[in-house]
């Protein structure tokens, strides 16, 4: 199998005994991710992944030290391989991309682009299920800017727990989920959002124009690499300062962030 995170290209090799199953889910899982092959490929540009799918522990036990991850169950290995994946590229792009830990959704007409940023429980996955059933699916885990605040789509499958009780998430492509798929242009970045969820919160969400010295120090801290880039809160507060700055949002459910999120498409006074 053979996918892009980042734009960074991998090819997944499925082995052990549950070879077939896996290289079946990963593929239905990955689907919008995957690429054809090219001349470019058989030049070393791709990250190779050797993944494991193997029930016998003692056939488990020889073949685990020359893969990069395995298990004995399918669902175990799913739910690893997309950190396994995001970590790889996060790493490889980590000097030319400024990478939010963020839901990125887009105007499917105009490329126009959102990054919605903030911590783990702030329901990202939750709000890209919510809001790209209409706008554009780029990311529910990372979405890295390019120089001139392109952003970079990273078409992962989405972490979703669908039955009560389970301990795992299952590993759902968008696609089987209802959501808009980008095309093949460019999208821009135009509004920076950090998110505040408060489950007591009431009412419509409200929106928030922060400062930049305010906005700082959890843009630094929803960032990978930070320190990577050239003195990097500079690098950051102009970010900020080309697309207007970043506004907080206060919400209690994704839903009452498509407003918010339409109004600052159309470039509507917030």
């Amino acid at each position: 199998m053979r996918l892009e995170a980042l734009e960074v290209r991998f090819e997944v090799l499925c082995t052990g005994s549950g070879a077939a199953e896996l290289a079946s889910a990963v593929a239905a899982a990955w689907d919008w991710a995957a690429f054809e092959p090219s001349s470019d490929d058989r030049n070393g540009t791709l990250q190779r992944l050797t993944v494991v799918l193997e029930e016998d522990p003692d056939e488990l036990a020889r073949s685990a030290g020359s893969s990069d991850l395995f298990a004995r169950d399918l669902p175990t290995l799913m739910d690893r391989l997309s950190p396994m994946v995001t970590r790889v590229a996060v790493t490889e792009r980590r000097r030319d991309l400024v990478m939010f830990h963020a839901c990125a959704v887009a105007d499917p007409e105009t490329g126009d682009a959102v990054v919605l940023y903030g911590p783990s429980g702030t329901g990202k996955t939750t709000m890209a299920r919510t809001l790209c059933t209409d706008l554009v699916y780029l990311s529910d885990e990372t979405a890295g800017v390019t120089p001139d605040l392109r952003v970079v789509p990273y078409l992962k499958p989405l972490s979703i727990i669908l039955t009560g009780g389970d301990d795992l998430k299952e590993q759902v492509s968008p696609g089987r989920l209802g959501l808009v798929r980008p095309l093949d242009r460019p999208y821009r970045l135009i509004g920076l959002v950090q998110l505040a969820r408060d489950p007591g919160h009431h009412g419509d969400a409200t929106l928030e124009s922060l400062a930049t010295v305010d906005a700082l120090p959890e843009l630094v801290a929803q960032t990978s690499y930070t320190r990577e880039l050239d003195r990097p809160l500079h690098h950051l507060a102009d970010l900020a300062h080309r697309v207007g700055g970043v506004q907080r949002a206060t919400y209690a459910e994704a839903e009452q962030l498509r407003p918010v999120v339409r109004a600052i498409l159309d470039g509507a006074p917030t």
